[in-house]
């Protein structure tokens, strides 16, 4: 059947020679035949790879004959990569060209967005970003450190010392208006107080 150009695969084979063998009927050449169309609705070609690839065959009734580079696919997880080219309709792999019409498509390359700011530390858990490139949460963190000192009876060498180990650097200005602390600014005092109780201990 030299003539015959479409060919529908309907049933799925386990089978590389049953396959090439109902896709070979139209591959035949003929006077005034230029291509040849198969339509996969069985799977075939995720099973045995595309009719061009090359096949290795083999006379040995223990091995089956087998594709390397549909191998190769199935190595690389190419099998989820398979879809329809846009172009003409044939099955390609995904970032390689079709082997049809040689169509590959071609993302457009895309701006990098970027904000203004300053550089901050951020912790280990990646937190604190924020608060230690505000300069108004900083400041805020000196009020509430502030009324935690004056509740206490420190001295302003306290808030000081506390503001640097949190943010790094000595407070802009030396007094700041006293804030009733919040809870994340209280978990954060006790913890470092547990953690100089710990290193005093320690050290005795």
């Amino acid at each position: 059947m030299p003539e015959v150009s479409c060919c529908v695969l309907a049933r799925p084979t386990r089978k590389m020679g049953l396959y090439r063998q109902m896709v070979g009927r139209v591959l035949r050449p003929a006077p005034g035949k230029a291509n040849a169309i198969v339509l996969d609705h069985s799977g075939a070609v995720f099973r045995h790879g595309f009719i061009e690839d090359r096949v290795n065959w083999t006379l040995d009734p223990d091995k089956r004959p087998e594709s390397a580079t549909h191998a190769a696919r199935l190595r690389a997880g190419y099998l989820s990569r398979l879809l329809e080219c846009t172009q003409c309709g044939s099955t390609r792999v995904a970032g390689e060209p079709c082997s049809h019409c040689g169509f590959r498509p071609e993302r457009a390359p895309q701006a990098i967005v970027f904000k203004k700011g300053d550089l901050a530390l951020v912790d280990r858990q990646r937190r604190a970003a924020t608060i230690h490139s505000d300069p108004a949460e900083r400041m805020r963190w000196h009020g509430m450190l502030t009324h935690i000192a004056m509740k206490r009876g420190y001295r302003s060498g306290w808030i000081a010392h506390k503001f640097r180990e949190k943010f790094g650097t000595w407070p802009p200005v030396r007094a700041v208006a006293s804030i009733e602390p919040s809870p994340e600014v209280l978990s954060w005092v006790r913890s470092r107080d547990i953690a100089y109780a710990k290193a005093q201990k320690k050290a005795v």
